[in-house]
């Protein structure tokens, strides 16, 4: 049939790949943000709370996704419901988040920001 054979094992290993594939935005990029927007002395604090909240989330895909599944025939329905969701979160996350605060909070958000003649001047103040 269609879902077996050889197009059922690359689509099994074609997800593994893309879910392995998007991991380092999951790990990596919490700590980029929390060092981009928060103080020296909150980073710990946020990283974690980042960290958790997607493991929190995988949690409670698997509890949904045990409550509303209830046949074989209603999983396509369900992966149709958490990719509208992920659709509408990320368009909205994309429109609305700067890549760092008007005003850095340490010093060195500024430097990571990533302009030249930031670091340049604080090489210059600094000697």
């Amino acid at each position: 049939s269609f879902h077996h054979g050889m197009y059922g094992k690359f689509a099994l290993y074609f997800g593994f790949f893309l879910v392995g594939f998007a991991q380092p935005l999951f790990q990596c990029t919490p700590a980029l943000l929390s060092a981009s927007w928060f103080p020296e002395e909150e980073r710990t604090l946020a990283t974690s709370i980042a960290l958790n909240s997607n493991q929190i989330g995988v949690g409670c895909a698997f509890i949904v996704g045990a409550l509303y599944v209830q046949s074989p025939s209603q999983i396509v329905n369900y992966f149709s419901l958490l990719s509208v969701f992920s659709i509408l979160a990320f368009v909205g996350t994309a429109l609305q988040l700067d890549d760092a605060p008007p005003t850095p909070p340490s010093g060195s958000s500024r430097i990571m920001r990533g302009t030249l003649e930031v670091s340049i001047r604080d090489i210059i103040q600094r000697a």
